[in-house]
């Protein structure tokens, strides 16, 4: 099983070096996010979707939806224009809320997005969400952040009852030597498919870990 994700919040302009390595280890990557413009950006671009369909892996669109006070409109808007402009397999919805009361708005959102795709859609809640979000998507990011964080987390009992693949991890600011120490935490996370990289700052997705050689085994 494919249990790699790669967010790829980079454009081959300017980390042409990065889709190439990127391309050369598609074999254990489960799925790339495309997000250049933190979203689809105005126009389709070319060169990205070369860059991307050379993986050979399934594509996942990036939508923004700020913690449900995105208006839907645009939400959907920005599905369409994946859709219609790229290869995509599914989607990846960032800053998804964690909480009950806006059950109601994603369970809406979701509604509409299953009439226009039949693709993969993964909730990134960057934490353990309420325990329904899991029978709205189709997996959910229960991490993302540096390891020191990734070493405390505390993972709720619903978990265990969620397939190992529908839960992901992202961590970043890992050190080569702590790398079998972030998988070994994701495992005991219950996280069946992991990204962890030695990159860090305000985007740590902006280029492969340098070893990815290591983590693509």
């Amino acid at each position: 099983m494919n249990s790699l994700v790669v967010p790829a919040y980079f454009h081959p302009a300017v980390a042409g070096p990065d889709w190439e390595a990127l391309a050369a280890h598609g074999s254990a990557v489960r799925a790339v996010v495309l997000n250049s413009f933190n979203g689809p950006g105005p126009a389709p671009e070319r060169s990205l979707i070369a860059a991307a369909v050379a993986t050979g892996r399934p594509l996942l669109g990036y939508v923004d939806t700020d913690y449900g006070r995105r208006d839907p409109d645009e939400v959907l808007a920005d599905v369409d224009r994946w859709h219609d402009w790229y290869p995509t397999a599914g989607l990846f919805l960032d800053r998804v809320a964690t909480g009950s009361d806006l059950l109601i708005w994603y369970d809406v959102v979701m509604t509409e997005i299953r009439h226009r795709t039949a693709g993969t859609v993964v909730f990134n809640h960057g934490a353990h969400p309420h325990p329904r979000y899991a029978e709205l998507a189709d997996a959910l990011v229960t991490f993302e952040g540096p390891y020191a964080w990734h070493q405390e987390i505390e993972v709720p009992t619903w978990v265990w009852s969620v397939p190992a693949e529908r839960i992901w991890h992202l961590v970043y600011d890992t050190p080569a030597a702590l790398l079998p120490s972030a998988l070994k935490r994701a495992a005991e996370g219950r996280a069946g498919v992991v990204y962890v990289t030695d990159r860090a700052g305000a985007n740590p997705w902006d280029g492969m870990p340098s070893y990815l050689s290591a983590l693509a085994r």
